[in-house]
Parts: C-alpha cells; sequence; structure tokens
C-alpha cells in the first residue's frame, strides 16, 4: 500500500514476518488477525481478486497468547490514518 517515506514500514517488521513465516500466511493477513482477535473493525480494499480472497482468509487464522503480545509490544504510537490530513482539523476522538 501506500506510504510516506518517514513512515515506519509494517510489512518489513521482522516480528511479523517471523510470525507470518511461522503460520505460512502473509504479514497483511497476521496484522488483519491480529485485529479481528482484539475485536478491532477492519476496513479493507482491493482491487485484485486474490488479496480480496487472502483478506478474508485472515479471520480463520487464530494467533496463541505470545503471538498476541509480540504485536502487542510493536506499539510505536504512530497512527496510519489520520483524518485531519484529508479534512483538516475535525473535532474527533482520539484513544491512546
Amino acid at each position: 500500500g501506500y506510504k510516506e517515506k518517514h513512515e515506519p514500514n509494517v510489512l518489513a517488521d521482522p516480528i511479523l514476518n517471523d510470525i507470518a513465516t511461522e503460520k505460512g500466511v502473509s504479514v497483511a493477513q497476521v496484522c488483519l488477525a491480529w485485529a479481528l482477535q482484539r475485536g478491532t473493525s477492519v476496513v479493507v480494499k482491493s482491487s485484485s481478486v486474490e488479496r480480496q480472497k487472502e483478506n478474508l482468509n485472515a479471520a480463520k487464522i487464530e494467533l496463541n497468547n505470545e503471538e498476541m503480545e509480540r504485536i502487542n509490544q510493536l506499539d510505536r504510537r504512530y497512527r496510519f490514518f489520520r483524518p485531519e490530513d484529508w479534512w483538516g482539523s475535525v473535532a474527533m476522538a482520539v484513544f491512546d
């Protein structure tokens, strides 16, 4: 996906890559599985039928407690989706 040069490259993270390799899935699927397991709503998009299938199959991936914690520890306090970049100053809650 698109990212600015200064933004972290989530898909290249070694911990996420290790988990993906251990499970035989993509890093993107690990990220989606993690978000779903913690009860986060996710919105994905892809024009590729293969990626759409991959995204759907992420719901079948089960991460164990250790894997979930390893991913939780990756928090860089970086927010990838920043509505203010598109809509200017927007009054909205930001949860830490």
